[in-house]
């Protein structure tokens, strides 16, 4: 019956709300009013903070659980969603626990509420979606965070010589883009092991079809689950990031408490940010549980977890919170 009124609730947020829920928007708003009514019903007092963000509380409440209600434009019903439902299906499964269950604000956008937090738990949950297809290669339908990979960001700019695309000889051709594909490709081939990277914007000046480019910018995001990788890469790829997030461990109590409720899964690093790694890299004893996500397909209406692996996933998630207080 509880699997049943988890996958209920994220039916109908996501027809209530719909699929394009931005930070501090009205179709935000009207989520976490749902969310504080299914908190109420699962007897916890319900607050906000100064960000926004949106608590359910029962007692002391250091022990934290959630995730975040906005999302990408036109995403998926799970991603986020399915922390804070399974969050307060876990609190109405712990009566005599002394827990919070938190809705961040505007993860999507920075993420916005966990990073202006006004004061921090002693342990943090996070149930997530994948959002990858790791867990559906291995055929399991859970996993154990190790760690949030860390993030660089920047820019490289090529310098060429616009010129009439009809009458310019190609050997007398300085194409930008030409050497901004090398180095696309060149971005490709320094991604290894866990390690990615994304050219994922290309600017062309004058970007005209019948004029050779003259000046091209190309963005580049890199990922790496530890410091040592994440610096490897970027000097391969020989840019300078303009911003960085160095990756950060689960650790603590709540990383032990989620191996013990799921003995023998697999353990795996993220490659997305989430609400877990502000409070992970703020010293917080940080845990994240993975469900699978179906094809890996994510920030999309196609976004789908199976209804047993979610019914698998709040069992052990109220398992490790259970193992928490």
């Amino acid at each position: 019956m509880s699997a049943m009124r988890v996958s209920k609730r994220l039916d109908e947020l996501y027809a209530v709300c719909g699929p394009t829920r931005p930070g501090y928007s009205h179709e935000e708003d009207a989520a976490h009013e749902l969310a504080a009514a299914w908190m109420r019903e699962a007897g916890l007092e319900v607050g906000r903070d100064e960000a926004g963000n949106l608590f359910g509380r029962r007692g002391a409440a250091r022990i934290w659980s959630g995730s975040h209600l906005d999302s990408v434009p036109n995403g998926g019903r799970f991603d986020g969603v399915l922390g804070v439902v399974a969050a307060i299906e876990a609190a109405e499964r712990l009566p005599d626990a002394e827990l919070a269950v938190v809705a961040f604000r505007a993860e999507e956008a920075g993420p916005m509420g966990s990073r202006r937090l006004s004061e921090l738990p002693d342990a943090f949950v996070e149930l997530h979606i994948e959002q990858g297809s790791v867990l559906e290669r291995l055929g399991e339908p859970l996993g154990v965070v190790t760690a949030i990979s860390g993030q660089a960001r920047g820019a490289k700019t090529f310098e060429g010589r616009a010129a009439h695309a009809g009458t310019t000889p190609m050997e007398e051709r300085a194409d930008a883009l030409v050497e901004a594909a090398r180095f696309i490709l060149h971005v490709e081939r320094c991604a290894a092991d866990s390690s990615l990277a994304t050219v994922g914007v290309v600017e062309i000046d004058p970007g005209a079809m019948n004029v050779v480019p003259g000046r091209v910018t190309v963005s580049i995001d890199v990922r790496a689950p530890d410091a040592a990788a994440l610096e490897r890469l970027i000097e391969a790829i020989d840019f300078e990031p303009t911003w960085r997030q160095d990756p950060v461990a689960m650790s603590g109590a709540p990383f032990e408490a989620l191996k013990a409720a799921l003995p023998g899964a697999p353990e795996l690093p993220s490659g997305a940010g989430h609400d877990a790694m502000v409070l992970a890299a703020a010293g917080v004893p940080t845990a994240m549980l993975f469900v699978r996500s179906v094809n890996g397909v994510s920030h999309s209406p196609d976004e789908l977890s199976s209804a047993e692996d979610i019914a698998l996933a709040v069992d052990a998630l109220t398992e490790t919170l259970r193992r928490l207080y």
